[in-house]
Order: C-alpha cells, then structure tokens, then sequence
C-alpha cells in the first residue's frame, strides 16, 4: 500500500505544479492587484504575465502606460475562474 501511495502523491504534485488559467497578480504586499486570463493561450506563464501587469482601473501613468501597476516583480496565485468573475481585470499587454 505505501508502494502505492507515492507514485499517487507525486503524481499530484505535478499536476498542481502545472500553469495556471487564471493569474491573480499581487500588490508587493500580497493583496489582490488583477486577475489575467487568455482563453485563445489557455495555461499562461503567470510570473510572466504579472511581471508587467497592470490593473484595468482607469488610471493613466506619466510613462504612458495605463492602469496602477501592480510592482510586484511577478508575484501571483492561481485564481479559479469563479474567484476571477469578480476581481478587477488586467490590462492585456
């Protein structure tokens, strides 16, 4: 049984390792900053996508850019697509 269970349990650990659909990108202290998803990529790079991201709020930066950037180096957590629907959205870069 033991023989068993850590091929199970690494298996698990894979499948949790893999990419996310959804990216909550955070503010440098943990809070929600935006969620990012592309339905037409599917699994994203979320360190990448939240690397530069920017919340869609309306606010238009010196630089050009649009949104409050999260400046969080990348920071995120996978989000669900029902903790998605009521998160502010990121800009698409």
């Amino acid at each position: 049984m033991v023989r068993l269970i850590t091929p199970v349990l690494l298996l698990l650990s894979a499948i949790a390792a893999q990419a996310c659909t959804y990216c909550q990108c955070e503010f440098s202290d943990s809070s929600h900053c935006c969620v990012y998803s592309d339905a037409s990529v599917g699994e994203l790079d979320c360190a990448t996508v939240c690397a530069k991201a920017h919340r869609a709020d309306g606010v238009s930066n010196a630089d050009g850019t649009a949104g409050t950037a999260c400046n969080a180096g990348g920071k995120y957590k996978c989000a669900s697509a029902f903790t998605a629907q009521d998160r502010t959205p990121c800009y698409t870069e």
